[in-house]
């Protein structure tokens, strides 16, 4: 994937979040084919916030989540400021597409894992590990 394929799928996915809307399938020219081009993708919208990023949302952490997505393991999706709504907001039901409801396990870090090439192994994750919150 080139970076101005991987650029146009960004503004696409980026303008139909904003506008609420739903895309089916991204046009194949522009189709990240491996998950290294999915997060280059994702990693593009850096740029559109103006706030720091916030923290990051892991999904399908479970094979039945897996199976149900259709994918081969957990995903990593960021989470950016201006997207993280403040405490007493409501949610309003027409923007739940998946008509579903789930509880979350937030962990906040006493330290950064920055990228590397080796995964990090269960004990260095937990090790930087600093409070879990329930939300």
């Amino acid at each position: 994937m080139d970076d101005a394929a991987r650029q146009q799928a960004s503004d696409l996915l980026y303008e139909a979040w904003m506008k609420g809307e739903v895309i089916e399938d991204l046009p194949y020219s522009i189709r990240p084919q491996t998950r290294a081009e999915g997060y280059g993708v994702q990693g593009l919208l850096d740029k559109r916030f103006a706030a720091p990023l916030w923290g990051w949302k892991i999904a399908a952490t479970s094979i039945a989540g897996q199976k149900h997505i259709g994918v081969d393991g957990p995903l990593a999706g960021r989470i950016f400021a201006e997207r993280v709504l403040q405490p007493g907001a409501t949610v309003p039901a027409s923007a739940n597409r998946m008509k579903v409801a789930e509880v979350e396990f937030a962990f906040r870090f006493s330290r950064d894992l920055s990228p590397r090439d080796k995964a990090y192994s269960v004990e260095e994750v937990l090790a930087a590990v600093g409070s879990l919150h329930v939300g």
